[in-house]
């Protein structure tokens, strides 16, 4: 007892381990408080302390029976609601059980924060002035709980009132200005035998997380508006993280990979006019030892071919079928290239042959794609003609392929058919078209690139022709070869760039090179942008999300105080004062993900529809949904660790007294 400001509460608040003495020392069972770490602390008000406020105290979004059950659940055991049920008969409230608290009285309230106390079967109840709220009539029947609990509990409680002090205690102790006054015993006190502290666990993460989500459930304007604001800043992150990851390698090899087949894909060697710096587009002779080393190094399979022979027009040229092919731009009539081959490279392209590859310098080996030629048009030399109705794969093998080189004709024999995988049927609409048609021009642009300079129109000779039948054979105007995957563009165009000089220049071409080389310069500068964006995204959102989260902990500091009152650890704080910035960011993360890729999406359908691309620019790559659930994890921990720690500091007495 005594008057206010006496120091009775501090008293109560330094026996209970919620606050700390400034000078002194408690003594519990023979062990110092001094010597108490912040676990010690936990456990002792864990399991040997229950504390009664006058103020209640009760957690306001928990009914009657989540309020009593928490003692036991930061002990790490789930409560039966037997035992609750057992708790509240106790106090007489038992028909309360699943009551919200806002629906009980002054009194009622007082009781469940008592049942709370008594359930985890403390050393000691500590009441600071339980009835102070509280009309005579409800004040007595808490004293007579009280001192009916006295029995079991040692029971420390101040109050102002003389008489229910001297009805119902054994023992008075008198304060004044922080002092011991005198101490009156009314009764003989038993010496009870030594308790050691009991490390008991804690509430689960699982448990903390979920009595978390309760508190989401009190301010919906402020959880839509966080969610909101969280969600179209990991949006406009995640857009500015997929544009960031833009390859042009990617570009490339994705729209060889829609055009259907994996060439053409080609090396040129480009000179440098001195006099005015630009580029003269004409192809000229390339050392073999280069592209050697090439293949040698990054394991590929780009090999010399020649455009010095001109192939003549094998399919039938009377006035009829040259009328069809006028308008026909699928099919082609003669080859284009040449390129030596043996069994090994053969073998690695992996193309299936009839008949055989050609094992002298008078034999020839022809395309899939020719002989489809033939089927459509027929095949036609000066000494035989072959209606389309009649070709077959026997008969064309064993027919000529001509050629003419400085002036001359030359007869080979034709002794096999290689299939290139070319799919003709992904260019079926060429036969007859629209011309405002959207895919026409791209669809033009491959076949043309397939007709002019691929494997599908080259003519294979043995090893060795070259050399052999064209005497004035100087070299190899470019290089095919295939590619199998994205790191094959970043090795070529690395090794290029590397052996480039002064006056040369090496140039990757394939397909798609035509259309998209001119809009690369535009897209970098994209990429540039939005790094820029990203990073002011990541430090708006981490500053908004820390505001929003330092908010809703500011207004909690309450509640975590009687958390701490009640025996929760620092953990079980931090994870249940935390679960609504990790659901705000876990659903706003899951909202970003939909909402960065369906805007991807369209701007990739714009981007295609734009520049005539048949593949997407930007890419929904995993990289970029990972980085933004690091951030998003990233940023709530941090937001919420700074304003948790900082109440985690104080005293819980302190936080307790905090005024909302």
């Amino acid at each position: 007892m005594g008057k206010s400001g006496s120091g009775k509460t501090t008293l109560l608040n330094i026996i209970a381990g919620l606050d700390k003495p400034t000078s002194g020392e408690v003594i519990f069972e023979g062990q110092a408080f001094s010597s108490f770490k912040g676990k010690d602390f936990d456990a002792y008000r864990n399991t040997c302390v229950g504390f009664v406020f006058q103020e209640f105290n009760l957690l306001e979004n928990l009914n009657v029976y989540k309020n009593v059950s928490l003692a036991l659940e930061l002990q790490g055991r789930k409560a039966t609601e037997a035992e609750i049920i057992e708790v509240l008969r106790k106090v007489g409230i038992e028909d309360l059980i699943y009551r919200n608290i806002y629906e009980l009285s002054g009194g009622q309230k007082q009781r469940v924060a008592i049942a709370r106390a008594l359930i985890k079967k403390p050393r000691i109840i500590i009441a600071d002035e339980p009835t102070g709220s509280l009309d005579q009539e409800i004040a007595v029947e808490i004293f007579e709980i009280l001192k009916e609990l006295s029995k079991e509990y040692l029971v420390i409680l101040v109050t102002h009132n003389e008489e229910y002090a001297e009805t119902y205690a054994e023992q008075i102790l008198h304060l004044a200005e922080g002092r011991q006054k005198e101490e009156v015993s009314l009764e003989e006190i038993e010496e009870e035998n030594r308790v050691e502290l009991e490390y008991k666990k804690s509430l689960s993460i699982f448990a903390s997380l979920k009595m978390g989500f309760t508190n989401l459930r009190i301010n919906k304007l402020r959880l839509t508006f966080a969610t909101f604001l969280t969600f179209l800043s990991l949006t406009f992150l995640g857009v500015c993280l997929f544009i960031n990851f833009f390859s042009k390698y990617e570009l490339l090899y994705n729209s060889l990979k829609a055009d259907a087949f994996l060439d053409p894909v080609f090396i040129t060697e480009h000179y440098r006019k001195e006099e005015d710096s630009s580029w003269n587009k004409m192809s000229f002779t390339f050392d073999e030892t280069f592209i050697n080393k090439l293949n040698q190094e990054h394991n590929l399979n780009f090999k010399g071919v020649s455009n010095q022979m001109r192939f003549k027009d094998l399919t039938i040229q009377d006035e009829e079928m040259n009328l069809i092919k006028e308008k026909d731009h699928l099919y082609c009539s003669r080859s284009a290239l040449a390129m030596e081959v043996n069994e090994d490279y053969l073998q690695d392209l992996g193309y299936p042959i009839v008949g055989h590859a050609p094992k002298t310098y008078e034999e020839v080996m022809i395309t899939d794609y020719l002989y489809d030629s033939f089927l459509q048009y027929g095949y036609q030399t000066e000494e035989i003609t072959i209606l389309p109705r009649d070709v077959t794969k026997d008969k064309i093998i064993g027919q000529s392929l001509i050629y003419e080189y400085n002036g001359k004709k030359y007869e080979l024999i034709i002794s096999g058919i290689i299939n290139t995988g070319l799919n003709l049927e992904e260019f079926e609409g060429l036969r007859v078209y629209d011309e405002n048609s959207y895919d026409l021009e791209n669809e033009l642009r491959l076949i043309r690139d397939v007709r002019e300079g691929s494997y599908h129109t080259t003519a294979y000779f043995k090893e060795g022709f070259l050399i052999e039948k064209l005497p004035n054979h100087v070299g190899y105007c470019y290089f095919l070869g295939l590619i199998h995957n994205n790191k094959d563009w970043k090795n070529i165009v690395h090794y290029l760039k590397a052996h480039e000089e002064p006056l040369k220049k090496y140039e990757l071409n394939c397909g798609a090179s035509h259309l998209i080389e001119p809009i690369l310069d535009n897209f970098d500068i994209y990429k540039k942008f939005a790094g820029i964006a990203g990073s002011v995204s990541i430090i708006f959102s981490m500053l908004m999300l820390f505001s929003l989260i330092n908010f809703s902990i500011e207004n909690k500091k309450r509640d975590m105080g009687v958390l701490r009152a009640l025996g929760a650890k620092g953990k079980n704080i931090f994870f249940i004062f935390s679960s609504e910035g990790i659901y705000v960011s876990l659903f706003s993360l899951l909202l970003a993900y939909i909402s960065s890729s369906i805007f991807m999406v369209w701007l990739n359908h714009e981007f295609m529809k734009m520049n005539g691309l048949n593949t997407p620019v930007y890419q929904l790559n995993f990289l970029t949904y990972f980085i933004l659930f690091l951030f998003s994890i990233a940023s709530t921990a941090f937001s919420i660790f700074i304003p948790v720690e900082k109440v985690l500091r104080k005293s819980p007495a302190e936080a307790i007294r905090i005024e909302i």
